[in-house]
């Protein structure tokens, strides 16, 4: 890791992840009075929206659920990628670290899951093993170490009770969103809910996460441009996850601008075969989830607990989505909206016409043979346009699970394109489908 994270014991029961939930409520009520009263004291009239947006605030979310980890974790590694767009520019590099890294557990905790995972005696398989993880994440921490036969592997440790507390973190996370009043009557959320927590047990099954590498190993086999690590059997299992380790660096490194354009041109290229070929995508955009190594022209592929398969009704309502944007076809636009759960009856005309203004909007990047996202300033646009539907509650749709999934890949995807500055042409790319 970049610096040295203090380590911290993972609360593990349910009453220790409620108490840092209080913890974590009542530091935002500090900061939100705190800007109150200085905006008052300056002779200004208070701003709820501008208290809330502090680095105050940024730095209590962001050191409360790296000390967390798990579920709460994962929601603000959402926030924190498009800090600079939607949220103020001056939240990113403290966001960020909730993208590189969580705090590390402390070694007495690491070895009491290790010794459960493998036994007391399993340093008697390792030549060398290091107890400072190189990756610290939501679920789990990765650990690099060699085989007695010189094979290097990354070892993928899970927080003991994460597992456990999937469930009261998402119920936690929605309580507090309740009490904000922010959620529409009309949204039953409780569907979305359960897929959620369905979804980060999944990811939390380490066996499961082995079979999607295998499987996705498949898929890309011949596309040298990718490469990915292959899992050793014999030392994974539930909570531990034994893999090849791989060379390459962070994708936010500094890059040429031909590496950029080669990076985000394969990475939209996967994620259309994901989409419409494969109907298989891994669906977690972390930026961490990948590496690049320069000398050999490769991105590395990493973290598949999110693996999705998409039914064959979903993608061809994405390709007539992506169509009728390229054509510029409002009510073609509107019908897919519809069909995938991203629009509903309960929205006004008003509404809708932002939603397909913004639509119309974001086609640009499919109309165009070359396409920077960063000079376009497409997302600030496309947030200046949808500012009324922030204030608006009819403009919520609960769409289904796998596509709200779906749109987090694809936005995530956008959002590095933006942040790095990619050129690409995705006008040419959704050709051939």
């Amino acid at each position: 890791m970049s610096d040295k994270r203090k380590p911290s014991k993972v609360p593990s029961s349910r009453l220790s992840r409620l108490a840092n939930f209080g913890g974590l409520a009542g530091s935002i009520a500090g900061s939100v009075i705190k800007g109150t009263t200085a905006q008052l004291l300056s002779g200004k009239a208070p701003s709820l929206s501008q208290s809330l947006l502090t680095q105050d605030n940024a730095l209590s979310i962001t050191n409360k659920l790296a000390k967390m980890r798990g579920a709460a974790m994962k929601i603000g590694q959402l926030l924190s990628m498009d800090a600079g767009d939607v949220l103020p520019e001056a939240w990113e590099p403290i966001l960020s670290r909730l993208r590189q890294s969580a705090d590390p557990m402390p070694k007495s905790q690491l070895l009491a899951a290790l010794n459960k995972a493998w036994g007391d005696d399993w340093h008697a398989k390792f030549k060398y093993f290091s107890f400072d993880p190189i990756a610290a994440a939501s679920i789990g921490q990765v650990h690099k170490a060699t085989l007695l036969d010189g094979s290097e592997l990354a070892i993928k440790v899970q927080y003991p009770g994460v597992k456990q507390s999937i469930d009261s973190d998402i119920d936690n996370v929605i309580g507090l969103i309740k009490l904000s009043g922010a959620l529409p009557k009309h949204i039953d959320i409780n569907p979305l809910l359960e897929k959620a927590k369905a979804q980060l047990h999944e990811e939390a099954d380490y066996r499961q996460e082995a079979g999607y590498m295998k499987q996705y190993a498949e898929l890309i086999k011949g596309q040298e441009q990718f490469y990915m690590p292959f899992v050793y059997e014999e030392l994974s299992n539930e909570h531990v996850l034994s893999m090849s380790f791989l060379q390459g660096s962070p994708i936010e490194a500094s890059y040429a601008q031909s590496d950029i354009d080669f990076i985000l041109e394969h990475l939209f290229k996967l994620s259309l075969d994901e989409l419409f070929v494969h109907r298989t995508m891994q669906s977690d955009p972390n930026f961490a989830n990948f590496l690049f190594d320069k000398a050999e022209k490769r991105i590395a592929l990493l973290d598949f607990g999110a693996t999705r398969q998409i039914s064959q009704s979903v993608s061809q309502d994405y390709l007539g989505l992506a169509k009728a944007m390229q054509n510029h076809q409002p009510d073609l636009i509107q019908q897919h909206l519809s069909a995938l759960g991203l629009i509903d009856q309960h929205m006004s005309p008003a509404t809708l016409d932002v939603i397909i203004q913004a639509c119309l909007l974001a086609a640009e990047c499919l109309q165009n043979d070359q396409y920077n996202f960063k000079q376009s300033k497409l997302i600030k646009r496309i947030q200046d346009i949808t500012q009324p539907l922030i204030e608006n509650r009819d403009a919520t749709a609960t769409p289904e699970f796998d596509v709200a999934l779906i749109n987090r890949k694809i936005t995530g995807i956008v959002l590095l394109a933006n942040r790095l500055g990619a050129t690409v042409n995705l006008k040419s790319m959704l050709e051939a489908y």
